[in-house]
Formats: structure tokens, C-alpha cells, sequence
């Protein structure tokens, strides 16, 4: 969902990403990757989206469908994306075994290294002040936005596909193939 509530962007293996209207008419289809989108994330103003892909890349795009810019960096599969709560820097959460930090205008600014398996998913806090992680090494990573790392969280016997934080921050979930659900203080 758009944060103004007025449109849903999906992501497909067909390597376009569908901007829909609340009651299903389609909007407009991006002609986006050179293969499938993993996923796509809007910014906080709904003005642009981010969409990750299969192709080792993440496209910022206008609202309109105009495509702002690319980002290349990643050596391997792009799993996930994620605007920060103010909407100046976006998370990637990469097969490469990183998490990159980006400016919105395409700058690198960190590079996040620390899991010892494939990263699937990247989550900021409300505060904007932490970085959450899933990996397939099952472990959550949190992570400060100089690229410290704060804490991992383990208890997972399976790769950790998901994670989100609760929109007062005070807890975070986390989702596994192990078919479990985990809440973290």
C-alpha cells in the first residue's frame, strides 16, 4: 500500500511491478527488470517507488512511471527493498550476503556485512534509527545507520525470510522457514 492509501504496487516474476487503484482497476504496468521483481516499496511521501530485482539491481521510479534512477552494486539477487521513515536513504537486502545503504539519489553510503548466509529482507524501525535483517543463516541482525552492529537474534532453526517492526518499534517479528513466527522485545 501506498502510505496515502491511495494505490498498491505488487512485484512479479513476469519482471514488471503493477500499480493498482484500492478497487483493482490497474493503473499502469512497469516494464521494470531484465528479470523478476522481488520486491517493491514506496516512498514515505508515496511520491516514488523502489523495486528490487532477480537482475542484481534496485530502479527508483516517479509515481508517474518514469524511471529516476538505477542502482548497481549487489553482486548477486536483490530480495528486498526498503525507504527509510524520512525517506532519504533505502535499505537492500542482497543474496550477496550484505545490506546496502543508499542514498536516494544513487549514492553507495555503506555497505552492511555480517551474515554468513543470503539476506532476505530489511525492515527500519519507526525511529528510522535501526535496521533490522533476516538471513537465510537464520538470524535477525539489527544494525545502526553507521553500519554498527547492535545485536543478533537467534532462535530460529531455519532461514529467517521476513522481518517488520511494529509501528511504535517496540517489538520486531520475525518469519522463518522453521514455520514459525518469532516477537522480539
Amino acid at each position: 500500500y501506498s502510505p496515502d492509501c491511495y494505490t498498491i504496487a505488487t512485484a512479479s516474476c513476469d519482471n514488471t511491478v503493477k500499480l493498482w487503484n484500492l478497487d483493482g482497476t490497474l493503473i499502469y504496468t512497469l516494464e521494470s527488470h531484465d528479470d523478476a521483481v522481488n520486491s517493491v516499496a514506496y516512498s514515505p511521501d508515496s511520491e516514488t517507488l523502489a523495486t528490487a530485482s532477480i537482475d542484481k539491481t534496485v530502479k527508483l521510479w516517479r509515481i508517474d512511471g518514469t524511471l529516476i534512477n538505477v542502482l548497481e552494486g549487489h553482486s548477486d539477487v536483490v530480495k528486498s527493498v526498503a525507504y527509510s521513515p524520512d525517506g532519504k536513504t533505502l535499505a537492500t537486502a542482497s543474496w550477496d550476503n550484505t545490506v546496502k545503504l543508499w542514498d536516494v539519489d544513487g549514492t553507495l553510503i555503506n555497505t552492511l556485512e555480517g551474515h554468513s548466509d543470503m539476506v532476505n529482507s530489511v525492515a527500519y524501525s519507526p525511529d528510522g534509527k535501526t535496521l533490522a535483517s533476516a538471513s537465510r543463516d537464520n538470524a535477525v541482525k539489527l544494525w545502526r545507520m553507521d553500519g554498527t552492529e547492535l545485536n543478533t537474534l537467534e532462535g530460529h532453526s531455519d532461514e529467517v525470510t521476513s522481518v517488520v517492526y511494529s509501528p511504535d518499534g517496540e517489538t520486531l517479528a520475525s518469519a522463518s522457514s522453521d514455520n514459525t513466527v518469532k516477537l522480539w522485545d
